[in-house]
């Protein structure tokens, strides 16, 4: 009989056929730590993922209770084993209590419902985290320390013999972290869960770990004793560390080694997600990349110390930490340089620095500039007004977000002023539309969730299909569907036509053509087209990809369509110069001759979507605005409308 709950032997972790490290063999006890340490980027996250079986492993096997893990069932792993991850994406109107209790899916069953027993489970856990009174609190309007405490709490809520844990301490305060690896401690040593945990502070995991791995990216090391792993030479020769660095931090050591000429290893942003059979790590915005050099410049100018790596919480609530390129004071502040990392994704703005100078000044409050490399919006219609930095309103927030942390952290109380820039994006503006959309000089700095998703079409249109297949099985007397490219038309439909909900919805991305073709085939008679003016006036044209790589001719359109009812020279210039679409409907009003563009424009998106239909079933589209509201409709989908309406 094994004397490990928990083992792998010979095995290789990566992603898709990129190992990582291969021959791993470590084993976890019962009533035992076991501590990971490393550089970020080196495969500690992917190690604990593939034994959570999260990731297939490329090679080898990882064994729970002597059983190879695939060969559990999704409920005796959940029931034997809990992962914990830094992160978690945001939930709609969830309280603590109703999130932690997610923690017994594996003992309630299909419904969901919990007994008493899972109740208590719940009360226990929140009450040994310490966060009893967060237990009514929304989820998503807790701090990260409290944020943390309640994800601890769902896996231990699910009663594991194994506990994984990747780097739970992120984001807490020095009490915090003590508090949190206190309860980890309780956990192995009174209740005997077998412990696994990736820690970043070196000082508290040499006091807690029982046995340490070292993640380096050349290789994994066997078990080690605290001891052996945290010996001053294995710590220099792990983080890539000279020996004034580390005598810097850890003090002098006892018997002085030469100085190691390794390169530290640069951390690199796990987060993957599924394209079809494959994994495509994701990257963060040029706007993400600002706020973390506002965060890391910020800093130095508050401690006096250089920081190691910056990390903030993304709108998406994902968790970025990197290395800056620098970080280093000038002549009015300091400067951060944080290079953009768009992941898998194809960007032409992958590998810029991305510079946030910051400097103090004594009255409170954020002031954001733009840079060397930064555009300047020059057309109506854009995110922010004409003449300001093309610095969109979430990576502001984003920046100011990250300075307030930055403050509080120091009790400072005065404010901040800060300039960004992009090195090289004046050049690399000039292969984007963003010369042509209204913003010159420069590339924007953009992002609404902080996290670049790579996907590849194919992909797309597998799940499109997907969707397709499921909308397919809805019962209905006459197959009827709604296709929408995003969320904002559908929210506009439903607040008018409230009667549709039951009508099945499919999301088309870019791609109509593709997803009317396969309505076709999945036999639907009439389907509605919703969506905003910027995407589907491009029908009028017959283009059925609205991507803006494959064909950007809103303005022309509106152009055109203006022409034939009669628009002078004039009016016809100004929209062929306009930013948007909302800025061409603002020129319309003005010389009033919206109604009868959007009617011609209209009669032509309605042409082209009977020819690609081809009789197959009726189809008709219904424009809005952000602006502006509802727009029209084709005159089929004003015959929709009105038969859906009645029944």
């Amino acid at each position: 009989m094994s004397e490990f709950i928990c083992e792998t032997r010979n095995l290789a972790i990566g992603y898709e056929k990129k190992r990582l490290a291969e021959e791993i063999s470590l084993g976890a006890r019962k009533g035992e730590i076991l501590t990971l340490i490393g550089p970020n980027g080196a495969g500690k996250s992917t190690l604990l993922k593939t034994l959570a079986g999260q990731l297939a492993p490329l090679g080898g096997v990882v064994l729970l209770d002597e059983k190879d893990l695939s060969a559990h069932s999704g409920r005796e792993r959940a029931q034997k084993m809990a992962l914990m991850l830094p992160h978690t994406r945001p939930t709609e109107l969830t309280s603590c209590f109703e999130f932690v209790s997610a923690g017994r899916t594996p003992y309630t069953g299909r419904l969901g419902i919990l007994s008493e027993v899972d109740r208590q489970q719940v009360q226990a856990a929140l009450a040994l985290v310490g966060a009893e009174e967060l237990a009514d609190r929304d989820f998503n309007c807790i701090s990260d320390g409290q944020r943390q405490r309640i994800l601890l709490a769902r896996a231990i809520c699910q009663q594991p013999e194994v506990l994984l844990l990747d780097e739970p301490t992120s984001f807490l305060d020095v009490k915090g972290k003590i508090e949190l690896l206190t309860i980890l401690q309780k956990l192995a040593k009174e209740r005997q869960v077998a412990v696994v945990v990736s820690l970043h502070e070196l000082d508290m995991a040499q006091k807690i770990s029982d046995f340490v791995i070292c993640v380096s990216p050349e290789k994994v090391s066997s078990v080690m004793t605290p001891q052996q792993a945290f010996a001053p030479e294995n710590i220099r020769t792990l983080y890539g560390l000279t020996a004034e660095q580390y005598e810097a931090v850890f003090g002098p050591e006892p018997t002085p080694k030469p100085q190691q000429d390794t390169q530290k290893p640069k951390p690199k942003f796990e987060h993957y997600i599924r394209s079809g059979q494959k994994l495509l790590r994701c990257g963060y915005t040029t706007g993400t990349c600002a706020a973390l050099g506002a965060a890391g410049a910020a800093r130095l100018l508050l401690t006096g110390h250089e920081p190691e790596t910056v990390a903030l919480r993304t709108p998406k609530g994902i968790v970025v930490e990197v290395a800056p390129l620098y970080c280093r004071k000038t002549g009015l502040g300091a400067v951060c340089a944080i290079e953009k990392d768009g992941g898998d994704d194809v960007d032409v703005t992958t590998g810029l620095p991305v510079l946030a100078e910051v400097e103090l000044t004594p009255e409170p409050g954020v002031t954001i500039r733009g840079g060397t490399g930064v555009g300047r919006v020059t057309k109506p219609g854009l995110d922010q007004p004409v003449g300001e930095a093309a610095i969109n309103h979430v990576p502001r927030r984003m920046i100011a977000d990250a300075l307030a942390a930055e403050a509080e952290n120091a009790g400072y109380l005065g404010g901040f002023v800060v300039t960004v820039s992009i090195e090289g994006g004046e050049e690399v503006a000039k292969r984007t539309f963003n010369p042509h959309i209204g913003v010159e000089g420069g590339l924007s700095v953009l992002g609404t969730s902080g996290i670049v998703e790579p996907m590849s079409q194919q992909a797309i249109l597998d799940t499109i299909q997907l969707e397709m297949n499921q909308a397919a099985l809805c019962p209905q007397e006459v197959k009827r569907l709604i296709l929408a490219p995003g969320n904002y038309g559908l929210d506009c439909l439903h607040e008018t036509y409230p009667e549709f909900a039951d009508i099945p919805v499919v999301k088309t991305s870019n791609f109509i053509g593709d997803t009317m073709d396969m309505a076709a085939a999945s036999g639907f008679a009439e389907v509605l087209l919703v969506g905003h003016v910027g995407k589907l006036c491009k029908l009028a044209g017959g283009i059925m990809n609205t991507h803006s790589h494959t064909a950007d001719c809103r303005t022309e359109l509106f152009c055109a369509h203006a022409a034939l009812c009669g628009a002078g020279r004039e009016i016809c210039t100004a929209l062929m110069n306009a930013a948007t679409t909302d800025a061409c409907l603002e020129i319309l009003d003005k010389a009033g001759l919206r109604a009868p563009v959007l009617e011609s424009l209209l009669s032509a998106v309605q042409i082209h979507l009977d020819r690609r239909a081809a009789e197959k079933f009726k189809v008709g589209a219904v424009l809005f605005s952000n602006q502006h509201g509802p727009l029209g409709q084709t005159r089929t989908a004003e015959e929709l409308l009105k038969k859906w309406s009645v029944n």
